[in-house]
């Protein structure tokens, strides 16, 4: 994967094929932002149909409700996270990663990185 949009597809996939089992491990909404290009994109693996997608100018998200995160990292950083050669605990302590929200649910970020990567 070599930008967002390709990132993001496979998100996509990952939420459509795998959303149950990842659910198990990862129940929450998030929206994230690309600080190089300030595109936004969410993934919803709180509601009974998972998904994920690009955000509108406007905010048209399909999330109910606000996201449980927000996350803020640029391009390159989530290139590197998906195919494990940035760990996301240290991105955030380096600043290289800023998330608000449920630092709990943060912490498990990890698992649908994961995931995406397999797509």
């Amino acid at each position: 994967m070599s930008n967002a949009t390709e990132i993001f597809a496979a998100m996509a996939e990952a939420a459509t094929n795998d959303g149950k089992k990842l659910r198990r491990k990862f129940k929450g909404s998030v929206v994230f932002t690309i600080s190089d290009t300030n595109e936004r994109w969410y993934l919803d693996l709180k509601s009974d149909t998972p998904s994920a997608g690009k955000l509108g100018n406007n905010d048209d998200s399909p999330l109910t409700g606000s996201p449980d995160l927000t996350v803020k990292v640029s391009e390159a950083d989530m290139i590197k996270m998906v195919r494990k050669e940035l760990n996301p605990q240290s991105a955030f302590m380096s600043g290289k990663l800023k998330i608000k929200g449920k630092m709990a649910l943060a912490m498990k970020l990890t698992s649908v990185l994961s995931a995406t990567g397999k797509y």
